[in-house]
């Protein structure tokens, strides 16, 4: 006749209490009850897990991404790419789960620190990195002023043309930033030129002589509609001629303005 393996003797509470009030005859009983409390105290670490917000482990261009935690809460989470640019985002169910508010851009690396707390009250932190794919549809742009050759007059426009439709224009809009030393007011309109989008940026008056503007487009990652991506950030800084022009000197690679010498012509993010 074969024999089941013995199970090992885990005492009940009851039993334990019942054991405290006897004699010294039983500490091996009490030792017992003492491992079986510790064991059931023992702190498990917080898993942290990264995926997109759409439940696929990995995480594409235009995805949103999602940490989440198993065991515990989070309580800060810090997504930055090379540039030391942050994904936003924001907590639910409970504090679980983390879903960046922006979309993640394409071939990018982005370093994601999860900071967490198990119901015991202790708390970690959890370090990884996840690459996303690049793109195989990509638009682009371009920007007049251009930095040679053209003029910069009181009344010229800033004016962005793109090279494919852009389907998802307030997205678009909303990464396009225009900055000037005198707090010049203006506003963006779209138009469509033979067959090309176009933004336009007009002062609500004509440009102040001397006015140094910058623009910056932060497009990188957008999806401009139909899964066809930016893959580099746009700029430009000029500054508006004391005269009726701003001429470029091709050989500094900067504007000559009359009366104010030189200005940088054309600023890039990475990617040329």
């Amino acid at each position: 006749m074969s024999l089941s393996p013995a199970r090992p003797f885990r005492p009940s509470r009851s039993l334990c209490v019942a054991l405290a009030l006897m004699p010294v005859l039983g500490v091996g009983a009490l030792a017992a009850c003492d491992a079986t409390r510790a064991s059931a105290s023992v702190e498990q670490p917080v898993k942290v897990g990264l995926g997109s917000a759409g439940g696929q482990p990995t995480v594409q261009a235009g995805d949103r991404l999602r940490v989440s935690a198993a065991g515990g809460v989070l309580t800060e989470v810090t997504v930055t790419d090379p540039r030391g640019r942050q994904l936003v985002g924001g907590f639910s169910a409970g504090g679980t789960v983390w879903t960046s508010r922006a979309k993640a851009a394409p071939d990018t690396k982005y370093s994601v620190l999860a900071r967490t707390k198990n119901p015991q009250g202790a708390t970690d932190e959890a370090k990884e990195s996840l690459t996303t794919g690049k793109v195989a549809k990509r638009n682009r742009l371009t920007i007049a002023p251009r930095p040679h050759g053209e003029v910069v007059g009181v009344h010229d426009p800033i004016t962005l043309t793109f090279a494919f439709p852009v389907r998802d224009r307030a997205t678009v809009e909303r990464r396009l930033t225009v900055t000037t030393d005198n707090r010049t007011t203006g506003a963006w309109t779209w138009k469509s030129v033979q067959g090309k989008d176009r933004i336009i940026w007009r002062p609500e008056q004509e440009w102040k002589p001397g006015t140094k503007v910058t623009l910056q487009a932060e497009l990188n990652g957008v999806d401009s509609g139909g899964g066809r991506f930016f893959t580099k950030d746009y700029g430009l800084r000029f500054t508006v001629g004391r005269g009726t022009a701003v001429r470029a000197d091709l050989d500094s690679d900067a504007y000559r303005t009359p009366g104010l010498g030189l200005t940088p012509a054309l600023w890039q993010g990475p990617g040329g």
